[in-house]
Parts: structure tokens; C-alpha cells; sequence
């Protein structure tokens, strides 16, 4: 087996002349030209033109990524988890793939060539793990799929030795990096340091031979979002920080695109310049892009969003939150656009109410800044699943008001997956994808008790809505 190093998320598996890509984001940028691999990803002309499978691990773009998409052979078949919803299929089939393969809840799947596939589903609105096996090697990809609980016991049983294991080490949230607080202790709730314990502590677990920082390998290079560069855990932080606690029988290795592992040979690695080095090369990187960046922002200027559009979205989305929310969940959110500083787009979830005003409400909980044409793609074409993530917005916070944040985004994310209304979860394909979960259901029961149970005590965010962006 031979693995080659793509990009941020991607990777190419060769077996016996089978070549399975996973994650492929092999050219240009995403989240609004947000993010930008980092270093730049290997070419692709010429080294998939034969690409027999696709793996999409779920739905973010720098998994997800239309324009690489669209340049891989659509002879490929392309496989996904199966989710509750049709999301994905939905997506590729607009891309003109014909062979789409959904795959259960822990079910393998075995290729022509021998190699066998299983994926592994985690989160309300659907990540996973991918597990690769040719009878002799392992590789596990966990890439943002953060198992725990009952699902990782499941996981431990049936891949007990594991060669290689992918995994990500820093933030794709909007916390804490792009909140300010009323409160300075809601900021730290989560650190950098965080990252790199928790991917040590699943080296631990999980025991494989060789443990490699994946999925974090991007910059930013949009003029909103170029100064969180700096808050990057690099693959090079999360060695030193393994290094130092090293787990018995496993190493740390830094992959970049253009690197290999082989079965036979081992490690082909070309060195962490690009990391040693950053600054220069971000800068480098920043003058390369910068007629792009400069022709999007021209562009983005034109964009306007009426009101309309807004109150039709958010109050759609209200009347389908169970009544049983209303009490629970009451915050004041206020939208804030770039261009319009002085107007306020506010919804109530307590009072059920969407309307514009001039001034904050003394009520607020969460003020959410950004730009009308992000806010504009997030409600037309139902992307607010891909808006934390892009951190092309700036959040204030009320005090007291990080719980409320981080259920918010939970809301945003379960509405565009079609859990409201909550007749939905009867449907056939519902119940049969969370049946094959109801470990992670158990799981989700645990928190709802550890909520009830907790709920006066000083951290209440210890029992707060489970979040698998990480």
C-alpha cells in the first residue's frame, strides 16, 4: 500500500492498482476565499486521471470542495456516509458523478483490489472516520471526526492495531479566535494547547505506530481573515508538544503535500521548511494571490441583501424549532453587516420574532458581524453549516453568553439537516441511519443527564451541546 500526501485533507491510497482519493481540495481556496491550502497541494494533471474512488468524509468545503470536484474524472465512484439526509448525493450528482455509494454506519465496504473500507459516523450534523485495510496495513483518518464514548469503544474492538493514524490539530471554529467577550473568562474556554493534547490523547488511545497531524495544513489569506494566521497550531507545534509526552510505541511524523509512506519503503518525507519558514512564505504566498483576492473584493462590494430575505430565512427556521425550545433557548442574536454598521437584523428565539432596527436591543445575547455577501450565500443557498468555520464574521458576546453561541451554531446546523421539524426524525431513512448509531445515541443521553444533573454548578459549558467542528 503507498499513500501520498495532496493537500490539507486529501490524500491518495494506492493498492494493487486501485487509487482511492479522500477529501479533495487540489486547487484555488474555499469559505469565501477564506482559507487556502497551506503549503500549496500537490499538482493533480496526470496523477488522477485513472482516480478510481472518491472518499467525502462530510460536508464542510475544505472536504467538500466543488472546483476540485469538478476537475476529477466522474468515472469515479464516489463514496460518502450515509447520512439521515441526501445532502451529498444530492451535491455530486450536480457535479455529473454517476456512480455515488453511501456507506453505513460501520459497515465495510471491500473494493476490487482487496481493500476494505469502513466508515465511521460521529455528530448531529454528521462527520466521520474512515478506516483503510488491505489485510496487512491500517490506516485510520479521523481527520475532524472527533469519536468518543460508546462509538470509540466500537471503533477499539474491531481495529484493536493501527498503522497510521490522520488526524486534525487546530481550530476551524469562530471560537475562540474571532469572539470578543464581556466576559474574559468565556474566552478561555478553549485553547491551542487543547489541540494538541487532545490529538496526543488519541495517539494513546487509539496505540497506532505512527501518528500524523492532518487536516489542519491551511492558511488564510482573505484581508478579514490574514490575521489569524498567527493562531495556527502547525503540524510542527503538535510534534514538539507529542515529542515531549511521547505515548510508548508511537511516533510523530510531519506529512506535507508531495510526501509518501509506502508498506515496503517507509517515510519519503521532503522536510518542514514551509513551516520552519512561515512567515516568508505567507508573505510569498499573500503576493501570488493578491489579483485574485483584489478582482473577489470588487465583487463582493456589489453584493446587497434586503431585509426580506433575511426575516423569510430566520423565521422559516423559527417556526419549525420545537415549541419545547422556547423556554430553554432565548437568546437575542443581532446580525450586523459590514457595509450597513448601523443596522441591526435582530431574532429573538424567545419571543419568536425577526425585525430590523437602528439600535441594539439592551436584551442581546450574541452580536454576529459579516460581510452581506457571505451572510447573503449562507441564507439563499442554506450554508450557514459552512459560516463558523469560514471565520468571515466577528461574534460580541453578552456575558454569560457563550453557551448560548455554541447551541446557536448547533441550531443553524441541525435546521439546514432537516431535523426541523421534528416529524422529520420518524421518516424511514432517519430512523435507519441512527439505528446503526445508537451507541452515539446513548452517548447523547449521557450529556442530556450530566446537563440536568449540572446545571447550577459554575461551568455549565462542561455539559453544553456536543460539537464536532473543530
Amino acid at each position: 500500500m503507498k499513500l501520498t500526501v495532496f493537500s490539507h485533507a486529501s490524500m491518495l491510497i494506492e493498492n494493487q492498482g486501485t487509487k482511492l482519493m479522500t477529501d479533495p481540495w487540489l486547487l484555488g481556496s474555499c469559505y469565501w476565499r477564506s482559507w487556502w491550502n497551506y503549503p500549496k497541494p500537490l499538482p493533480y494533471t496526470g496523477r488522477v486521471e485513472d482516480l478510481s474512488y472518491i472518499y467525502i468524509s462530510h460536508h464542510h468545503w475544505d472536504h467538500f470542495h466543488g472546483p476540485s470536484l469538478r476537475v476529477l474524472p466522474q468515472s469515479a465512484t464516489v463514496l460518502v456516509p450515509k447520512a439521515h439526509h441526501t445532502l451529498l448525493i444530492d451535491d455530486l450528482s450536480g457535479f455529473g458523478f454517476k456512480n455515488i455509494v453511501e456507506m453505513p454506519h460501520g459497515k465495510s465496504v471491500v473494493l476490487e483490489s482487496g481493500l476494505k473500507l469502513t466508515s465511521y459516523h460521529f455528530g448531529l450534523s454528521l462527520d466521520s472516520t474512515l478506516v483503510i485495510e488491505n489485510g496487512e496495513t491500517t490506516i485510520v483518518n479521523m481527520n475532524d471526526c472527533k469519536i468518543t464514548g460508546l462509538p470509540l469503544r466500537q471503533f477499539l474492538k474491531r481495529h484493536p492495531r493501527v498503522d497510521l493514524l490522520f488526524r486534525s490539530h487546530s481550530s476551524a471554529s469562530v471560537y475562540p479566535h474571532c469572539v470578543d467577550a464581556e466576559d474574559e473568562g468565556d474566552l478561555q474556554y478553549r485553547t491551542n494547547q487543547d489541540y494538541m493534547t487532545e490529538f496526543l490523547r488519541s495517539a494513546e488511545i487509539i496505540k497506532p505506530r505512527y501518528a500524523i497531524p492532518f487536516a489542519s495544513n491551511h492558511c488564510y489569506l482573505h484581508k478579514e481573515t490574514i490575521r489569524y494566521n498567527s493562531t495556527i497550531v502547525s503540524p510542527l507545534d503538535v510534534k514538539g508538544y507529542f515529542d515531549r509526552h511521547k505515548p510508548e510505541g508511537t511516533d510523530c511524523h510531519v506529512m506535507m503535500a508531495g510526501d509518501v509512506w509506502d508498506s515496503k519503503e517507509g517515510f519519503h518525507l521532503q522536510g518542514a521548511d514551509p513551516f520552519t519558514n512561515r512567515p516568508a512564505y505567507l508573505q510569498e504566498y499573500a503576493k501570488e494571490v493578491a489579483p485574485k483576492l483584489e478582482a473577489y473584493y470588487l465583487e463582493e462590494d456589489k453584493v446587497t441583501l434586503p431585509f426580506s430575505k433575511f426575516k423569510t430565512y430566520f423565521s422559516g427556521m423559527l417556526e419549525k424549532l420545537p415549541l419545547v425550545s422556547r423556554p430553554l433557548f432565548k437568546p437575542v442574536v443581532a446580525f450586523q453587516r459590514r457595509s450597513v454598521p448601523d443596522a441591526y437584523w435582530i431574532v429573538d428565539f424567545g419571543r419568536r420574532s425577526v425585525y430590523e432596527t437602528a439600535a441594539l436591543p439592551s436584551d442581546w445575547s450574541v452580536v454576529i458581524e459579516t460581510h452581506p455577501a457571505v451572510l447573503r450565500d449562507c441564507i439563499q443557498r442554506r450554508m450557514f453549516t459552512v459560516f463558523m468555520p469560514s471565520k468571515r464574521l466577528s461574534v460580541r458576546l453578552a456575558k454569560g453568553a457563550l453557551k448560548d453561541l455554541f447551541i446557536l451554531t448547533q441550531l443553524l446546523e441541525m435546521a439546514e439537516y432537516g431535523y426541523f421539524p421534528l416529524v422529520n426524525i420518524l421518516n424511514r431513512r432517519f430512523v435507519s441511519a441512527w439505528l446503526r448509531r445508537w451507541r452515539e445515541v446513548i452517548h447523547y443521553f449521557g450529556i442530556a443527564a450530566k446537563m440536568f444533573i449540572r446545571r447550577k454548578k459554575e461551568d455549565p459549558l462542561s455539559a453544553a451541546v456536543p460539537r464536532v467542528t473543530s
